[in-house]
């Protein structure tokens, strides 16, 4: 499907504003998980036509954000932004 330019660069500021979000959670001891499903769910909702490498790269290093020490979680959560800075699709 295509997208006007705007509306994917707004998806993906809404994207870094979740992940954001999810660091903060993590970071006070909250329902964190919960909230990395919820971002997890709507990646799976991307077309498969959709899905470029830099999707793929970006899904993976989500999920295994669970399995993460907090050094490596945050360092994730920034380098997921900056994937998304770039454009995933």
């Amino acid at each position: 499907m295509d997208y006007v330019p705007e509306v994917l660069e707004a998806y993906d500021n809404k994207l870094k504003s979740k992940l954001y979000g999810l660091l903060c959670e993590y970071e006070r001891g909250r329902d964190w998980e919960s909230f990395l499903d919820s971002i997890l769910i709507e990646l799976e909702g991307f077309d498969v036509e959709e899905r470029t490498i830099d999707y793929y790269s970006l899904y993976h290093k989500i999920s295994s954000l669970r399995y993460l020490s907090y050094e490596y979680f945050r360092k994730t959560i920034f380098d997921c932004m900056s994937l998304l800075s770039r454009g995933v699709r």
